[in-house]
């Protein structure tokens, strides 16, 4: 009714830790018909009650990494965004070794060493998505 197209992901890493931990989704815009990545997502939990200027550092299979500062505004629901611009993923499609969170309130952090090929390739797969535009249309079911 809205005329608005979003784009959600299905794709994420995460921890299989139940107390602590997070999930990293990349975000998308639509434009002129056309999605495109627009940043990453991250939503944490057990790791300090608020945040605010949190630090994600992903480590590469290569020994490079790179390092993102969270742009979201203090709050206490566990979201974190980075990479206002959309600028990262040229700098990050290399298969990824470690992921590591940091809350810049409390300081409390968490890494996942990763295991699975499909997560080592993470944002190699979301690149292809991107250049090839392979996704799946879902009707908006408003009521």
């Amino acid at each position: 009714m809205t005329d608005k197209e979003s784009i959600f992901t299905r794709a994420s890493i995460s921890s299989d830790n139940q107390k602590k931990g997070f999930f990293l989704k990349p975000t998308f815009s639509i434009e002129n018909g056309v999605f495109a990545y627009s940043g990453l997502f991250i939503k944490s939990f057990g790791l300090g009650t608020c945040l605010e200027k949190d630090d994600l550092t992903i480590l590469f299979e290569d020994n490079t990494k790179i390092n993102l500062i969270s742009w979201s505004k203090f709050n206490c629901k566990g979201a974190s965004y980075f990479d206002l611009d959309g600028s990262a993923l040229k700098n990050l499609t290399k298969r990824i070794k470690a992921i590591r969170f940091q809350n810049g309130r409390s300081f409390e952090a968490l890494t996942l060493k990763l295991e699975n090929e499909n997560d080592k390739n993470f944002f190699i797969h979301v690149k292809q998505a991107i250049d090839k535009q392979v996704y799946e249309k879902v009707a908006n079911m408003e009521k």
